[in-house]
């Protein structure tokens, strides 16, 4: 190691010690939630004595003076951790056996800094001798080994269940007063808000759809929902450049045509439009990264750097299939599982809801009317598995502009969207070829409700918005 002082809290190991010998009762409750590796090493006694508390324990014996020196005699290690006197000093050091829980934690605090220190040298040695193949896999690597030193080392224990029921009904009483019994970061959308009661902190919510069914264009929307209530909000496009989401961003805040937006060819107020959508935007706390097919440990650092810098609310990510990852594995199958496990524990760490983008798999157009399934998840079952929530997004006009023949049904089967359509293509007259019905099916909901939510998407604005409460009543998707 480095040249620096060993980090060490030696007066704390001995008042743990001594706690332990004074309180046979405490040693028995505390002794299992520290381990020989948190000691330091630095008075080697210490480290001899604790292990032979530990072995006591471990036959269910009790510890005290007494037995200890008794097992140190045993091990015959009794003079090398200081013999009697030692023992006594240990007695000493102790005014108070319960407060016992603080000097551990202080003991774990030292190792935990003593570990991150010695992985330090470890990664400069690996520099200076140019151990390392890739700089991208070298620096990842060092990302992920601290941030796993960090995680095993948590002194979070067991909480007492009134404390926790106390901050439960807390929530249920906000809920209560929200807007629609919301407990997570608004949807934007009232249909999805009844299913999923808000995105959830900790939450990993799996998008999916075929290519160009508008997966893209309705996270951009959820992400601008969140951002525009108030939330600091991160959008990873893995496949899209900057320029182009900001296209697509700026025509549905300003309710400009992207096609006007993409060929400069400006109409009517659409310059005035332009202007404040940009201001509007200059006002939310937004922020891109377009890292094409992006690594997931840079993906995961740049993630925990901006919330430590603005504290997110929301992560959204396009698409989780172009995340690529820093070690060798077997199979795609098991990189994708490696994706989820990480986004998962991405969600749960920074206390924010993750929404990443799936692929659906060539099956999903041999279903009934293409209508998608869990099973269409593409590349690997892990993605339902760690999923919290999967929406499956289905557009039938998609498939019928392609000249598939979706198959007829009686007017009193037919699916929420086609009536849906109907209604839409006949309010909107001329201009039915713009508006979409887009189906998102709730399929897994782990806290919540499954089932369709119906929104109306305007292609040339790339804007979803909620059908009308007339329509979403006749069509059972609002209460009366």
């Amino acid at each position: 190691m480095a040249k620096y002082p060993i980090p060490a809290n030696l007066e704390a190991e001995r008042v743990v010690l001594g706690a332990f010998l004074l309180d046979s009762e405490q040693a028995r409750m505390s002794i299992s939630s520290i381990d020989e590796k948190h000691f330091s090493g630095e008075d080697k006694r210490n480290i001899l004595i604790f292990r032979a508390m530990r072995e006591l324990n471990d036959l269910e014996k009790p510890v005290d003076s007494t037995s200890v020196i008794d097992q140190l005699s045993n091990n015959k290690t009794l003079e090398d951790a200081g013999g009697l006197s030692y023992i006594m000093d240990l007695l000493n050091s102790v005014i108070n056996p319960d407060n016992v829980e603080y000097y551990i934690n202080i003991i774990k605090d030292q190792a935990l800094l003593r570990d991150f220190l010695k992985e330090t040298d470890n990664f400069q040695n690996k520099y200076i001798t140019g151990n390392f193949d890739d700089i991208h896999q070298f620096t990842n690597s060092t990302v992920e080994t601290l941030s796993s030193i960090a995680s095993a080392n948590t002194n979070k224990s067991f909480r007492e269940a009134g404390k926790i029921a106390i901050e439960v009904a807390k929530g249920i009483e906000e809920a209560k007063r929200s807007s629609g019994g919301l407990t997570g970061v608004n949807t934007g959308y009232k249909r999805l808000n009844k299913l999923t009661h808000g995105w959830q902190k900790g939450d990993l919510v799996i998008l999916a759809a075929r290519p160009s069914v508008g997966k893209t264009a309705f996270a951009l929307n959820l992400m601008l929902k969140a951002a525009q209530d108030g939330k600091n909000v991160a959008f990873f496009s893995c496949e899209m450049g900057e320029d182009k989401i900001m296209q697509r961003i700026i025509s549905c805040v300003g309710r400009v045509e992207m096609d006007h937006i993409a060929t400069g060819q400006l109409f009517g107020n659409d310059k005035r439009q332009i202007e404040q959508a940009c201001n509007e935007l200059s006002r939310l706390n937004l922020f891109i990264d377009d890292t094409p097919t992006p690594k997931l440990g840079d993906l995961v650092a740049k993630a925990k750097k901006l919330d430590a810098d603005h504290k997110l609310g929301l992560i959204a990510i396009d698409y989780l299939n172009l995340i690529t990852v820093d070690r060798k594995m077997n199979s795609r199958q098991e990189e994708v599982a490696l994706v989820t496990k990480t986004l998962k524990q991405l969600a749960r760490n920074l206390e924010c809801p993750v929404i990443a983008l799936c692929q659906l798999n060539r099956a999903a157009e041999q279903n009934d009317n293409h209508i998608p399934m869990l099973s269409n998840l593409k590349e690997s079952g892990s993605i339902e598995q760690d999923a919290d929530i999967v929406m499956l997004m289905h557009r039938r006009d998609y498939y019928k502009n392609q000249g598939n023949n979706l198959k007829d049904q009686n007017p009193g089967d037919q699916t929420m969207d086609e009536n849906f359509q109907d209604q839409v293509d006949a309010a909107a007259g001329e201009n039915k070829n713009d508006i979409s019905v887009v189906n998102i099916n709730v399929a897994k909901n782990r806290n919540g409700q499954v089932g369709p939510c119906t929104l109306l998407f305007s292609k040339a604005f790339s804007l979803f918005d909620n059908p009308s409460d007339e329509m979403a009543k006749k069509y059972h998707e609002l209460d009366d």
